[in-house]
């Protein structure tokens, strides 16, 4: 399918990372903002409302346009990698409607490997 470039933006990708304090409790960091090209717009529709019911307002879908490759790591952690060094993984966050030097206020929930790529993220 193919994207309306009117509609097509530049969004960040932030990666998160999980890590231990010095009381052994865990917190999220997220990486440095890595830019990509992508199409924005509210979650709507039957499915998605039977899937996330009353917090369907918080939800919006996110198309990457490009071509990815499907990999995984040593936990088995499934990995869309795009050749220009965008790597995106369940949980990462999402500069949607803030600058890229601010924490993310999306994070992505749901990835559906179709092309192109389409991401389901919710409001943090």
């Amino acid at each position: 399918m193919r994207m309306k470039q009117s509609r097509v933006k530049t969004y960040h990708l932030r990666t998160r990372t999980t890590t231990k304090g010095a009381e052994c409790d865990t917190y999220e960091v997220y990486e440095d903002a890595v830019p990509f090209r992508g199409e924005v717009w509210a979650a709507g529709g039957r499915v998605q409302a039977e899937l996330y019911g009353e917090r369907l307002s918080y939800v919006r879908n996110v198309r990457i346009e490009g071509s990815y490759v499907i990999t995984t790591d040593r936990e088995g952690i499934l990995h869309y990698v795009y050749p220009d060094g965008l790597d995106i993984v369940e949980s990462d966050g999402v500069c949607i409607y803030v600058p890229p030097d601010q924490p993310p206020d999306y994070k992505v929930i749901s990835i559906r490997p179709v092309c192109p790529l389409r991401l389901e993220c919710m409001k943090l």
